[in-house]
């Protein structure tokens, strides 16, 4: 089993949650972060318009979802040709050695 982390733009949850679906993963969790990276953020304008801040931090949706091995390599490439156009963003891969099902105790692929 792998833990695919989806780190995305706002808008695109929509869309990201939708290609999840299509490969049939079982359920996804996500939750808005900010970080910093090699894109800047725009910047903003604050005190009725006239002046310029430059935000540190960039808003984001980071998207966890735990899949079977063979659900792996085509969950990326539905992600990076739907999502890789013109976007930031990136996905991590991360063993998930035990799974447990709390209420039906099942664990390994069973439990996802």
């Amino acid at each position: 089993m792998k833990r695919i982390e989806i780190i995305i733009p706002h808008r695109e949850l929509k869309e990201a949650h939708e290609i999840l679906k299509h490969v049939n993963t079982g359920g996804m969790s996500y939750y808005t972060i900010e970080g910093s990276g090699r894109i800047k953020a725009d910047p903003i304008f604050i005190g009725r318009g006239t002046m310029q801040a430059q935000p540190e931090y960039i808003p984001r949706t980071k998207i966890e979802v735990v899949v079977k091995d063979d659900q792996v390599e085509d969950l990326i490439s539905k992600i990076t040709d739907t999502l890789g156009k013109d976007l930031g963003g990136k996905i991590f891969v991360v063993d998930v050695p035990i799974a447990v099902d709390i209420r039906t105790k099942m664990r390994g692929d069973a439990a996802i």
